[in-house]
């Protein structure tokens, strides 16, 4: 809870609600959460759209995105945090953090996560287990992420301490982050996307395909600007642009996942 209403730990003040009421005012809507390639895509169709709605894009991990929803600090995120004890992606962390508000999950893209090694694999980094191979550098990613909380519940399960990875303090705050520190020599694997390591002409070993999706509040899901999104979203034009990108799957893209249920 002290997380939720910041450091102080005190109730949120009402003046807090009210600065961050609207955060659209000028004509755009802010985006925080995690990082991925169709988040940038969707900005950019938005700003070459006739509706000429903006989507201002702050890439700070899936965690941080959800708080900041419920701050009203931004009036959608994206998320890909895996539950493992519910077998569930986004859905119980929405539910925990937004507490008791009402809000829409629509799936974005589904894409494919694992290692991200220089070409051939020289080092032959292919299961969750090389993770702790000796000598070679790890490029991490930064607390909050999606990515992150699935690096460490792997060392949590498997009672593996982080001082035996080397590099585990070194955090990216992207995908193209880690991918840069493997082309560049700086580390010698990562956890990313599979474009992120095509683009950079790096070798991707896949561990796990994942669901991404958006988060929004009910207020915001019922306005206008949020409708043309979704008609951007559900457009073939939109899913045919990232099916241009290896590793993404569009099959569920614009699904409404969960909607709190109206109540009379």
């Amino acid at each position: 809870m002290q997380y939720l209403q910041g450091d102080s730990g005190e109730k949120r003040p009402q003046e807090y609600s009210d600065a961050h009421k609207d955060v659209s005012s000028d004509n755009g809507f802010c985006f925080m959460g995690s990082h991925d390639l169709s988040v940038e895509l969707l900005a950019e169709f938005l700003n070459h759209a006739s509706s000429s709605i903006s989507l201002k894009t702050i890439f700070n991990g899936s965690m941080q995105g959800l708080v900041a929803l419920y701050h009203r600090e931004a009036q959608v995120t994206g998320i890909h945090l895996w539950d493992k004890k519910l077998q569930e992606y986004n859905l119980p962390f929405a539910e925990h953090i937004l507490l008791a508000e009402a809000y829409t999950v629509v799936n974005l893209v589904q894409r494919s996560q694992g290692w991200i090694v220089p070409p051939g694999n020289k080092h032959n980094i292919n299961s969750w287990e090389d993770i702790t191979k000796k000598g070679l550098r790890f490029a991490n990613r930064q607390r909050g992420s999606g990515t992150r909380l699935r690096i460490d519940q792997y060392l949590l399960e498997n009672d593996i301490p982080t001082h035996q990875i080397q590099g585990y303090e070194n955090e990216e705050q992207t995908h193209w982050g880690v991918a840069l520190k493997v082309a560049n020599g700086e580390a010698d694997f990562g956890i990313g996307i599979q474009f992120a390591a095509q683009r950079m002409g790096l070798d991707f070993e896949p561990l796990f395909k994942e669901r991404y999706d958006l988060v929004i509040l009910q207020e915001t899901a019922e306005k206008p600007e949020w409708q043309q999104i979704q008609a951007v979203i559900n457009s073939t034009a939109f899913k045919r642009a990232v099916e241009q990108h290896i590793g993404y799957d569009t099959s569920l893209t614009g699904k409404i996942v969960y909607e709190t249920p109206h109540t009379a």
